[in-house]
């Protein structure tokens, strides 16, 4: 059935996740110790198996690498973090890789919100019942910033989402257990195409069972354990 609204005193700030990003970069380079290399990727640490001093830098769009020395080297590029690879040339041996994986799907668009609905509307979840003996299937319809809502479906292996933007609102209205997003979205207005992403995979690399790891060199983050969003560790 569904939760009952009740007043509470914890809450929850609703917003995208290009201005959770926008925020916290702005914030960082309030700092004046802080600069920032767009468009730039890492192709190798500096140093050797003992001690990593710093990175050679590549410009995306010159080709021009540069090195860029440092007392410690954080790698927060989360996932798609290439450290296994990058550790390997320095002669560090690849770690234990662990991996659970329910075969989840998911599949997001962003809607404009109807007038009536633009203000002070609750975040609408309707769960997969695990007694149906079938696939999980969910969806989300969240409120974020200038009255719009981001609306996520998702699937387990056989009940997968679509990735075709006609059919977004039907599996919404009747591939979850309870028709209630499909129904509010099906007159809103579409902003986005629909993006679908199977990088669901639980994840962890374990570097902290190596024998030796380098000095000046930390990873964090998805770099390291990266989780099924579902469970909001990322």
């Amino acid at each position: 059935g569904w939760q009952y609204r009740f007043p509470e005193a914890q809450f929850m700030i609703a917003c995208s996740r290009a201005l959770l990003d926008w925020t916290v970069r702005e914030q960082a380079l309030r700092d004046g110790r802080i600069s920032l290399s767009e468009k730039t990727e890492v192709p190798a640490l500096l140093g050797d198996a003992g001690r990593v001093s710093g990175v050679r830098v590549r410009d995306g769009e010159s080709g021009a690498e540069r090195e860029l020395a440092a007392d410690l080297v954080v790698d927060t590029t989360g996932r798609g973090s290439p450290l296994k690879r990058l550790v390997a040339e320095l002669g560090v041996p690849a770690p234990e890789e662990e991996f659970v994986d329910s075969g989840m799907v998911y599949a997001t668009r962003i809607f404009r919100a109807p007038e009536a609905a633009a203000v002070n509307f609750p975040l609408v979840s309707v769960h997969a019942d695990h007694r149906a003996g079938r696939p999980g299937c969910n969806a989300v319809l969240m409120p974020i910033e200038d009255g719009r809502w981001i609306v996520t479906v998702s699937g387990t292996r056989g009940g997968e989402p679509p990735a075709v933007d006609e059919e977004f609102v039907t599996f919404a209205r009747e591939g979850v257990r309870r028709p209630l997003v499909g129904e509010l979205i099906t007159k809103a207005q579409p902003l986005t195409s629909v993006e679908r992403s199977r990088s669901t995979v639980n994840r962890r690399l374990h570097y902290e069972r190596l024998a030796a790891w380098p000095e000046g060199l930390v990873v964090l983050g998805d770099a390291v354990a990266a989780f099924n969003p579902v469970h909001g560790h990322g």
